[in-house]
């Protein structure tokens, strides 16, 4: 039975106390194999000498969690192999991002939410209509988020077996490719703005480093 996962990634207060809320979308047709790809991550990981932890890329730059006590030079290279680990990936996936100058609160936010997975998913309908299932994977840490995603499915793919599942970010490496593509278009916004600090600089580099190294390798998969 063809079946596609979603894995979604937010950024951000749903208040829109940050500014900004992004929710990234990340597709995989189960069909498409991922081990040959996790298992040439794990080989880069021992080869280098470097700890396999569960990818967060807010902890990866704070040496926050899993991260906490190794040096700045060991997390670039764990940030650098995980690069290397998404762009090998049979995915696609879509950003979301709202500021505070679309909406106001977080009723605002998930019904804007709501429309825009719909679009996109209308602009999509015939390659989701070709599977007999759905199975979306969150972590029910946002409401406005959960609201949005169940409204949005069961809206457009009535006709389709639609299953929700919580999952933790650690528990799946595709849910930790979320969490990274989600975090370089929130970079990709930060740099756009010019509001980067020394430790977005000390991780991607220049605005033409990190476009270069790490944004548009990622868009080559933007569906």
């Amino acid at each position: 039975m063809p079946q596609v996962s979603i894995f979604c990634d937010e950024a951000g207060e749903q208040d829109m106390s940050d500014g900004y809320y992004l929710i990234t979308l990340i597709v995989h047709d189960q069909s498409l194999a991922i081990m040959e790809a996790v298992r040439g991550y794990e080989s880069r990981l021992r080869l280098g000498g470097l700890p396999d932890v569960p990818f967060h890329m807010v902890d990866l730059l704070h040496g926050h969690e899993g991260y906490n006590g190794m040096d700045v030079d060991a997390r670039w290279k764990l940030l650098l192999r995980f690069s290397t680990f998404v762009k090998a990936l049979p995915i696609s996936y879509h950003t979301f991002v709202y500021s505070y100058y679309d909406v106001g609160n977080e009723k605002e936010l998930s019904a804007r939410m709501r429309r825009d997975i719909v679009d996109f998913l209308y602009a999509n309908l015939d390659a989701f209509q070709s599977f007999d299932k759905v199975v979306v994977y969150y972590d029910e840490g946002q409401q406005a988020v959960t609201n949005a995603l169940h409204r949005a499915f069961d809206y457009m793919l009535s006709n389709i077996a639609v299953e929700y599942r919580l999952i933790r970010y650690q528990d799946r490496r595709l849910a930790q490719a979320a969490d990274y593509l989600n975090s370089v278009e929130l970079a990709a916004m930060r740099y756009e703005a010019g509001d980067v600090s020394k430790t977005y600089t000390r991780f991607y580099g220049t605005r033409r480093e990190f476009r270069k190294n790490f944004l548009n390798q990622a868009r080559r998969k933007w569906m």
